[in-house]
């Protein structure tokens, strides 16, 4: 009499350690696809001439909350250097009037006491206010440069907040909108970005493994009264 073989798992297509080369290949492959892409939009904006590359001194900026102390004779400046500001209140503002294709700014600034947060706001075109959902937080790149990526955007305005404690002494010279980097950065991930590229594709393949064993999932067999699997 027939009879039926339990369940079983046949053998997987890939083994785990090849599903785990194969997901580190597939995100090095889109790491460097996007870095391509990046780079040809980048391109193209610079050749319309519509990503500006240059310094941008604290005179051709507007501030809010935040003036020179030479405009105030009952404040004394940190020293003799006249490019100290003083922040007047908790939320003071360094406003950039211009437009054009940005992927990095930095900000030139050495603050006196500590700042409690830098972030750059930017505005997309056919918007006036500035909202929390543009916003990006500064990295400390060098002594008194905080830099912002903001991952290539086209911008009608910007609004940096040097700090946000009020009070702040801080010389401050300018921005500096796409600074030269060297042709390979862009293909090198923040730490973020590192942290994403070293566990995520082992999650993936971890999925994708079991994914194929629970697909792979034999049919029952039928068996004769020998317990041999019966042929076609």
């Amino acid at each position: 009499m027939a009879q039926r073989k339990p369940f079983g798992f046949r053998k997987p297509l890939f083994r785990p350690q090849q599903l785990l080369l194969l997901a580190y290949l597939l995100a090095a492959a889109l790491w460097l696809a996007q870095a391509l892409v990046g780079s040809a939009v980048m391109l193209n904006y610079k050749l319309k001439g519509e990503m500006p590359q240059r310094t941008v001194p604290a005179a051709e900026l507007t501030t809010e909350s935040f003036a020179p102390y030479s405009s105030n004779q009952w404040w004394t400046p940190p020293d003799d250097d006249p490019n100290w500001y003083l922040s007047t209140d908790s939320d003071p503002h360094i406003y950039w009037q211009g437009q054009g294709y940005l992927e990095t700014v930095r900000l030139d600034a050495v603050h006196r006491l500590p700042p409690e947060g830098v972030a750059l706001y930017y505005l997309l075109p056919g918007q006036t206010d500035y909202s929390e959902a543009q916003k990006v937080y500064a990295r400390v790149t060098g002594a008194g440069q905080y830099t912002f990526d903001l991952g290539g955007r086209y911008v009608t305005g910007l609004r940096i907040d040097p700090d946000s404690a009020g009070g702040v002494p801080t010389r401050f010279t300018g921005i500096e909108l796409n600074p030269v980097q060297p042709w390979y950065a862009r293909l090198l991930p923040t730490g973020g970005q590192w942290l994403v590229l070293a566990f995520a594709p082992a999650l993936a393949a971890a999925a994708a493994g079991l994914a194929c064993a629970l697909a792979g999932k034999a049919e029952p067999e039928e068996t004769d009264a020998a317990g041999d699997v019966k042929r076609p």
